[in-house]
């Protein structure tokens, strides 16, 4: 399990997750350990993961495969993506004979915090100096829903996972007020810290990192306001 935050400006991106991963020994008693999901792309992008353990090593696989390729444009490692992740997670779910990820419930019993406990989630990030208009980039891609294949989600400059309406609401009012970097790093670690003391699914240390024109930064969380 995991909580990540990412969030494109007008300034840029900010990314944000903690590092609790979960375990089961082989009499099915729950561990825990620190697992670091954010990681460094190129040097205007970098991605995260969230939900079931084997995104990290999806994620660890395709940065390898991107330094072997020298993919540096946020489009070209996109499109790339959606192809490589749906052929690896494909690939995981077969090799561990494994049944497909649970489906959604029925309508009606959704609520604010929706923990995806069996699904893929992968967030790419970056800055396009192509794009003129809008240079920031968001890509969430995930499982959600499918078999055996990993599909692109639309999504807005917000993305949260698991979901929080209520954090999404602030980011939004924070971005509406063209809020610079900083106070929304203040505002991931609070919600981090908040998650953390609700349940022992979200733990530290956290990590921040954010895009700009100047290239991605990773951010030790004791610079973090907060």
């Amino acid at each position: 399990m995991t909580q990540v935050i990412a969030c494109s400006t007008h300034e840029g991106i900010v990314l944000a997750t903690d590092s609790r991963a979960t375990r089961f020994d082989p009499t099915g008693a729950v561990g825990h350990f620190t697992l670091k999901k954010l990681l460094r792309l190129g040097s205007h992008s970098a991605m995260v993961s969230a939900g079931a353990g084997i995104g990290v090593e999806m994620s660890l696989a395709f940065q390898n495969f991107l330094q072997r390729q020298g993919a540096e444009s946020i489009d070209d490692i996109a499109d790339m993506g959606l192809f490589f992740f749906s052929e690896q997670y494909g690939k995981w779910l077969s090799q561990r004979g494994m049944p497909p990820p649970f489906s959604p419930g029925p309508p009606g019993e959704e609520s604010e915090e929706m923990p995806p406990l069996n699904e893929v989630y992968l967030i790419l990030a970056g800055y396009s100096s192509k794009d003129h208009d809008r240079p920031f980039h968001l890509h969430l891609f995930s499982s959600e829903g499918e078999r055996i294949l990993i599909k692109a989600l639309q999504t807005s400059r917000i993305i949260v996972v698991p979901r929080s309406l209520s954090m999404e609401r602030r980011l939004e009012a924070q971005c509406m007020t063209g809020s610079s970097l900083e106070p929304l790093l203040s505002l991931c670690k609070f919600f981090l810290k908040k998650r953390s003391a609700e349940g022992e699914e979200v733990g530290p240390p956290f990590y921040f990192a954010t895009i700009t024109p100047s290239g991605y930064r990773e951010i030790v969380e004791g610079e973090v306001k907060g």
